[in-house]
C-alpha cells in the first residue's frame, strides 16, 4: 500500500512540474505546436507538408502550361491560302 501511495505522490508531483507554466500563469496557454499555426515556425521558413505539397503542384502546372514544345507545331499552308 506504501507504494502504491508513492506512486501516485511521484505521478502527481509530476504532472504539476510538467504543466507549472499552464497551471500556474494569467494566460497559461499551450504552445502551438501545429505547423500550418506556429508563428515561428513560419518565420524560419518551415510550412505545412499539404499546403507545401499543394503549392509545389501549383508551381509545376503553371510551368508545363507555359512550356511550347516549338517541334510539335505544324503549320497548315493549305489553309492559311486565300
Amino acid at each position: 500500500m506504501e507504494v502504491l501511495i508513492a506512486a501516485v505522490v511521484i505521478v502527481g508531483l509530476s504532472f504539476l512540474a510538467l504543466g507549472f507554466n499552464i497551471f500556474f500563469r494569467k494566460d497559461g496557454k499551450f504552445p502551438e505546436n501545429e505547423v500550418g499555426k506556429n508563428k515561428k515556425m513560419r518565420e524560419m521558413g518551415i510550412y505545412c507538408v499539404k499546403c507545401e505539397e499543394g503549392r509545389k503542384f501549383r508551381e509545376a502546372k503553371r510551368k508545363q502550361k507555359a512550356k511550347i514544345n516549338v517541334n510539335s507545331l505544324q503549320l497548315d499552308i493549305e489553309r492559311l491560302s486565300c
